[in-house]
């Protein structure tokens, strides 16, 4: 009965360690997955960011151009983007469909190398239009998830990093319905949904309604990629 017992146990053992080694080797990002594996297809994929849980995560895989999916909306979208910090906060939706990846995660996923952000709008017309920053990275939250961002590019007019009054993003903490750290007299997150607001400026895409000016978006998807 004892060797039976001392035969379990091992088995045990063996499979927790295996388990162990397997987490252990999880790859960090989307772009790990088709380093790893260049007939990955686009889709769920699981990765652990350093110090992350597992996450499951949509992959945009494109012609050897990997991408991580952190957002994705569609107007007049069935989710509610009024949600709180805490829902903000480890995320929300239907990962291949609208969704917010969670400040939490992002806030992993990007302080292990440089991440570029690219943020690709399909307008009515079913154009495609995107904005880049060669630089992306979010604040942990004891400094509000704040937003840095790096040069843009793209097809579209920079609306993030602009130096306006009460339009800059770029280094804007959080704002959510139940946390106000915006630069306005009321909570600009309370109909809009959460984002990096300043003063309510020019640009949300965390809505039933995202809005970019000069685009008129149809659907919208923010993804990250390493650029080094």
């Amino acid at each position: 009965m004892m060797k039976m017992e001392q035969g379990t146990f091992f088995q045990l053992s063996f499979f927790l360690l295996l388990i162990v080694a397997t987490v252990s080797a999880m790859p960090q990002d989307c772009t790990e997955i088709e380093q790893n594996n260049q007939n990955a297809t686009s889709g769920l994929h699981v990765i652990q960011p350093e110090g992350s849980p597992l996450l499951v995560v949509n992959c945009v895989m494109r012609n050897n151009d990997s991408w991580t999916v952190i957002q994705r909306n569609t107007r007049s979208s069935r989710i509610t983007w009024t949600e709180s910090w805490t829902t903000y906060k480890y995320g929300f939706g239907d990962v291949l469909g609208d969704h917010w990846l969670g400040n939490e995660y992002i806030y992993y996923l990007t302080r292990q190398t440089r991440y570029k952000l690219r943020i690709e709008f399909t307008d009515y017309r079913r154009a495609i239009k995107y904005a880049e920053y060669d630089s992306f990275y979010i604040e942990p939250e004891n400094r509000k998830y704040a937003i840095r961002l790096g040069i843009f590019s793209g097809n579209v007019f920079d609306r993030l990093t602009q130096l306006s009054p009460n339009v800059l993003i770029d280094n804007q903490p959080f704002t959510t319905m139940d946390r106000d750290n915006d630069n306005s007299g009321i909570n600009c997150a309370s109909g809009r949904g959460g984002w990096w607001f300043n003063a309510c400026g020019n640009v949300y895409l965390n809505s039933n309604y995202p809005y970019w000016p000069g685009v008129s978006i149809r659907e919208v998807t923010m993804m990250i990629q390493p650029t080094c």
